[in-house]
């Protein structure tokens, strides 16, 4: 039953959220609240696993709500504008599309040494959306880069899928690591490829706008935008936003310290309480609407989680290879590794369907390491893209592009560099 209940929800939620016009929150909520209690999780517990759900990505929730007003109120003082100029005024940037990019995914590599995909979000996306949108390019492009170049570092031993299979084989962390440097350089390579190709798309379609630093800079305001720069408080800004970052890397809870630099941010730049409303007030539309959908994923996994749907379908995606095909088992879940991202979350997917992966290769002597190394090529170029991992709405809600949107854009590229990173593992790792 819980099986069945899975494969509904999961297909339910696909097909919804791509050719439906309702929200995504929604779907998220509603789905599993109705076809759970069908399939006899009782309504009383049911209800009571969204609660808990909710409950768990409720840091999600104010993490967003808060960096979104704090890196907007930056965004009306100007505090990117100095940054921009630095960017642009490098001789080849604004020249083409691809320009842009490659210096979006430059600044994704550096920010995410630490392996944290929040911290990639905020040092990458505020500036290069303002560069993104002034010059025309999409939108979808820059989740791109987020979803292959932060995908390709996810890779590092601190980042999260290396430590969680790691301790599932009890093996050093960096054993495996080592093993996947290859993997992951080629991941980093064909990222940068993908980005070129719909980097030159993009281009043909028309309508980016080749700039110099000149053209660029010179581009003229709006009274009402002059009015809300605070050119005075540039650098006060900065080492605001600089020991708000030195808290993230040190451990902060990263929602507290947005709540933080709210509390600082607003005040020293918009003196007046109706001078910080509108502020908030300026942000909130879509800030809403993305914390909405959050809500409606932590429904959705405090469902899927604590009803056991998760597992279940783990233990079954592996129960569906016949006897005889075991000693190609590795090869035969590597072709969906990538795709089941899209549908299961990190955990599922390591704790739930590759034990028993790893269970039956080694009975037919298939190391462990080889088919671990494959599941995390494989899982971390589909995360980005994944309904059930309240993150990529995080990420959605900055870029504000809606998931059917970078679905479209970034799947067919996330599913091929993805399949072609597990294949290589399968035959590079002993």
């Amino acid at each position: 039953m819980l099986i069945a209940a899975g494969i509904i929800i999961l297909v339910l939620l696909l097909v919804l959220i791509l050719k439906s016009n309702f929200m995504p929150g929604n779907i998220m909520a509603l789905v599993p609240l109705i076809i759970a209690p069908i399939f006899g999780l009782g309504f009383t517990d049911t209800l009571k696993m969204a609660h808990l759900g909710i409950v768990d990505v409720s840091a999600v929730v104010v993490l967003f709500i808060f960096a979104s007003i704090y890196f907007g109120v930056m965004s009306d003082a100007g505090m990117f504008e100095p940054l921009i100029g630095a960017l642009m005024r490098i001789k080849w940037v604004g020249k083409s599309v691809f320009s842009v990019v490659l210096i979006a995914g430059l600044i994704s590599i550096i920010a995410h040494l630490d392996g944290q995909g929040l911290t990639t979000l905020i040092v990458t996306v505020p500036p290069m959306l303002i560069i993104f949108d002034k010059l025309g390019i999409s939108r979808t492009l820059l989740g791109m880069v987020f979803v292959t170049i932060t995908g390709s570092m996810n890779i590092l031993p601190w980042g999260g899928p290396v430590a969680r299979v790691a301790t599932v084989i009890d093996m050093d962390v960096m054993v495996i690591f080592k093993k996947l440097i290859p993997a992951m350089t080629l991941a980093i390579v064909l990222s940068f490829i993908a980005l070129y190709i719909e980097s030159r798309k993009e281009q043909k379609l028309g309508i980016f706008k080749p700039s110099d630093n000149m053209s660029f800079g010179s581009m003229k305001l709006s009274e009402e935008d002059m009015a809300l720069r605070r050119p005075k408080l540039f650098w006060f800004n900065i080492a605001l936003t600089v020991i708000l970052l030195v808290f993230l890397f040190i451990g902060l809870p990263p929602h507290l310290a947005f709540i933080v630099g709210c509390a600082i941010a607003l005040p020293v730049n918009y003196h007046s309480l109706k001078e910080q409303d509108k502020r908030v007030k300026a942000h909130a539309g879509p800030v809403i609407m993305n914390a909405y959908t959050i809500i409606g994923a932590g429904i959705l996994l405090g469902i899927m989680d604590e009803g056991g749907i998760f597992t279940a379908l783990g233990t079954a995606f592996a129960n569906l290879v016949p006897d005889a095909l075991d000693k190609y088992i590795h090869l035969i879940f590597g072709i969906f590794i990538t795709p089941l991202s899209f549908l299961l979350n990190t955990d599922a997917m390591l704790y739930g369907i590759m034990p028993v992966v790893v269970e039956i290769g080694e009975e037919v002597g298939i190391s462990a390491t080889k088919i671990v190394s494959m599941f995390v090529v494989g899982r971390v170029m589909g995360t980005g893209l994944c309904l059930t991992t309240p993150s990529v709405y995080l990420g959605l809600g900055m870029m504000n592009i809606t998931y059917k949107d970078a679905f479209k854009r970034i799947a067919k590229w996330t599913l091929l560099l993805g399949t072609i990173l597990v294949f290589f593992v399968a035959f590079t790792v002993s």
